[in-house]
């Protein structure tokens, strides 16, 4: 039986389809996946106020030329989800505002991306008094690699990688400057002010407002328990050494009572230089006499 007409075409139209296959299948392909910018793990700055409200002002467009908007996360988006997550509310009055200055991508010529973030920190009383404030800048330039020398330097993955880059330094640089303008606000897990020096007023021994010591420190510490008891009676001082002069008293001669009550030491004997002793002229001296053998 002779094939028709059209099933001998049909290998032919099969052949002149493939070549057209791969490059639909090129663009159906999945865009990549970028993961969700958190900042959840690290430490948390907990400020003394009872809330933490966040303003927006560095949205996509706000700058002319900005291109962040086609980042697949914006940057003011991660700076949104890093007040979130890491600022945190842990008072009971008063209150904190974060504000988004900026937050802009820049294609500039060459094929280099240029970002900058601002924002700032404001601390306020329950009357909305400013009590205090941190602000903290960051600038990053990323330079694309030669294949992106045709137009494509703004593409989602050299936008994704310069808002990583810059959020890792905001993280870094918003940190020290709470950490060193608002050290006053920062409270610890448990609510107390890491500036805060715990003092307790220590009485007399004996008085009433004396603060006795543990019982436990008191066992390991005898001494301790000694000391809440009262004061040990001083032991007397050893009296000082009688201080002999060189020279005899000319009112004492041989020394006078001692102011303390003991006896009066010795008188020192000088005794003459050794030499000769000679008469005065005139004087008649006795002939031997020849009994004694003088």
């Amino acid at each position: 039986m002779r094939p028709s007409r059209r099933a001998a075409r049909l290998p032919m139209l099969l052949l002149l389809a493939c070549p057209l296959l791969p490059l639909a299948a090129c663009s159906d392909a999945p865009p990549p996946n970028f993961a969700p910018m958190r900042y959840d793990y690290l430490p948390v700055l907990r400020l003394n106020v009872a809330t933490i409200n966040i303003v927006d002002n560095g949205q996509p467009g706000t700058v002319p030329g900005d291109v962040s908007g086609r980042a697949p996360t914006p940057p003011d988006q991660a700076l949104h989800q890093m007040a979130t997550d890491r600022l945190m509310a842990a008072g009971s009055t008063g209150g904190a505002v974060f504000t988004i200055d900026r937050a802009s991508i820049l294609h500039q010529p060459g094929g280099t991306l240029e970002g900058q973030m601002d924002v700032h920190l404001d601390v306020s009383s329950p009357n909305g008094q400013r009590q205090g404030y941190a602000e903290a800048h960051v600038r990053r330039t990323f330079s694309s690699t030669a294949s992106d020398s045709d137009g494509n330097a703004d593409s989602p993955a050299n936008l994704y990688a310069i808002t990583s880059q810059m959020m890792k330094d905001m993280n870094v640089e918003l940190e020290f400057q709470v950490r060193h303008h608002l050290a006053d606000w920062l409270v610890d897990a448990v609510g107390t002010t890491p500036r805060a020096i715990q003092q307790q007023q220590l009485g007399l021994p004996g008085s009433p407002g004396a603060t006795a010591p543990a019982t436990a420190s008191l066992a390991a510490t005898p001494t301790a328990a000694a000391a809440v008891a009262g004061p040990a009676s001083p032991a007397p001082a050893a009296p000082a050494p009688a201080v002999v002069p060189s020279e005899p008293n000319a009112i004492f001669p041989t020394g006078g009572p001692a102011t303390d009550g003991s006896a009066a030491p010795a008188p020192r004997v000088k005794s003459p230089q050794p030499g000769y002793l000679t008469l005065p002229s005139g004087t008649a001296t006795s002939a031997p006499n020849a009994s004694n053998g003088y």
